[in-house]
């Protein structure tokens, strides 16, 4: 084949220049998708233009919207279920702030959001694909660390079917907080001066897990004595805060205590019909149907900070295991009143057994005692009365322990010796003391005795000189 056959029509040479071209415009192309992301780069190309434009005001509502200059504000992204922050920018004199370049595609949304005095603020969600040029206003307030103006106007408990398997049930709990005031109420999880200044909700005793849900985003909760805490941020107006969790039951019915942290307004409490719930502070309003289910309704109005309320439910069902260990439980009163009478008689006849051996031992002790071999006068005599070389003993170790109890004094005095060796050596002298001068005291009165005998014989040989004899 002729070598000018594998030309193109439009002449010999052009077929290269438009290859090139091609690939340029390739390249182009994966460099701007690489660039902006894929999802970005196809929302953008579905949207024909990146024509979307977000301005705004940045206010102090508690400075009567004064504009807050120099404060940055971010944009977010969210798309395909996921957020991302795209860029920050920061207010200007006005406080006024400008994101533009934005895609329109009815899948984006997007939010400005900032960080002001330790609490965020938020937008509400914003739809450029309808209008791609929207103003919106950002308001915060300053930071205040007082409950005062807090109150709760709608508390709502909802208690799940239980889960005779796992031996629990779940409760779900609704808090509408209102703020009155005009700064947002900033709380700290410090606990260095007990419990935290910080947001308050209660927990029943032994509940776990944990799950906190609406107004609790970006947050950090701690546990506390009679629940948890959280430096959640309620600025004025209505804030909503939701969480759930579970608690364990090991008996048929459980005792589900509340606490009111902040004055309610109204309480609600839903549970199961099965369960039988009853509370002397919240009396039943009939039943109520909520997400398909139907519930005993319980609520009351009007509660003050630091009042409790207990909700008593039975019918709890137990699993196997649960039903053997409560078998105990379950046996009835007068059985467990027979066993102790049992208990307590069979502990007076060992008593009056033991006493009477103890009397026995006694007696016979006694009789030994009287018919044992007397010991010789003279052993009496050295029992009674020492030695002269031991009293004279005595006296010489008397001398050296007080030296030694001296000595000891000055080596405490001087620090040589620690509190406890001082303390041990020295009551080990002044207790060999005591039996010293035990001693010596013997020793005296044995004196004095032995000077009342030699004056009694003297006497006695006297008179017997003086007396005549008898022819």
């Amino acid at each position: 084949m002729p070598e000018e056959a594998m030309e193109p029509s439009g002449g010999p040479g052009r077929g290269r220049p438009s290859l090139a071209r091609v690939f340029v415009f390739v390249v182009l192309a994966l460099f701007w998708l690489v660039w902006l992301g894929w999802p970005t780069a196809l929302s953008w190309a579905a949207s024909g233009a990146n024509t979307g434009t977000i301005r705004g005001h940045l206010v102090n509502g508690t400075h009567n919207n004064a504009p807050v200059a120099g404060q940055s504000v971010t944009l977010q992204m969210a798309q395909d279920g996921s957020a991302r922050d795209l860029t920050t920018v920061k207010t200007d004199s006005q406080g006024a702030f400008l994101f533009s370049g934005l895609a329109t595609a009815s899948t984006v949304k997007y939010a400005v959001y900032t960080r002001y005095q330790g609490a965020q603020y938020v937008s509400d969600l914003l739809d450029l694909s309808k209008q791609p040029g929207q103003e919106i206003e950002l308001r915060v307030y300053d930071a205040t660390s007082s409950s005062a103006d807090l109150a709760v106007v709608q508390a709502t408990i909802l208690v799940h079917e239980p889960d005779a398997s796992k031996g629990t049930f779940t409760v779900s709990e609704i808090y509408f907080f209102q703020n009155v005031g005009k700064t947002t109420y900033v709380g700290s999880l410090n606990a260095s001066q007990g419990r935290p200044n910080a947001l308050l909700f209660s927990l029943p005793q032994g509940a776990r897990n944990v799950a906190l849900a609406q107004g609790f985003n970006g947050v950090e909760a701690v546990q506390v004595a009679g629940g948890f805490a959280s430096d959640a941020a309620v600025p004025p107006g209505e804030t909503q805060f939701s969480f759930s969790f579970e608690v364990p039951y090991q008996s048929t019915s459980y005792d589900f205590a509340y606490t009111f942290f902040y004055p309610t307004v109204q309480l609600s409490v839903l549970t199961p019909p099965a369960l039988q719930a009853t509370s002397g502070a919240l009396p039943s309003k009939g039943l109520m149907t909520a997400n398909n289910h139907p519930y005993l309704l319980l609520q009351n109005q009007n509660f003050r900070g630091g009042d409790q309320v207990h909700i008593k439910l039975q019918g709890l069902p137990l699993s196997a295991d649960q039903n053997e260990s409560r078998g105990l439980l379950l046996v009835p009163t007068w059985v467990w009143l027979v066993g102790g009478v049992l208990v307590m008689l069979a502990i007076i006849v060992l008593s009056s057994l033991f006493y009477h051996l103890f009397q026995r031992w006694r007696e016979k002790k006694g009789r030994d005692r009287q018919h044992a071999p007397k010991r010789p006068a003279a052993a009496r005599a050295e029992a009674t009365h020492p030695s002269r070389e031991k009293v004279a003993a005595a006296s010489s170790e008397q001398d050296l322990l007080l030296r030694q109890l001296l000595e000891l004094d000055k080596a405490f005095e001087e620090g040589r010796l620690k509190k406890a060796e001082y303390t041990e050596e020295r009551a080990r002298i002044k207790e060999r003391l005591r039996v010293l001068m035990s001693l010596e005291q013997e020793k005296g009165e044995r004196r004095r005795t032995g000077e009342h005998q030699t004056a009694d014989t003297a006497r006695s040989s006297s008179h017997s000189k003086r007396r005549p004899e008898k022819g």
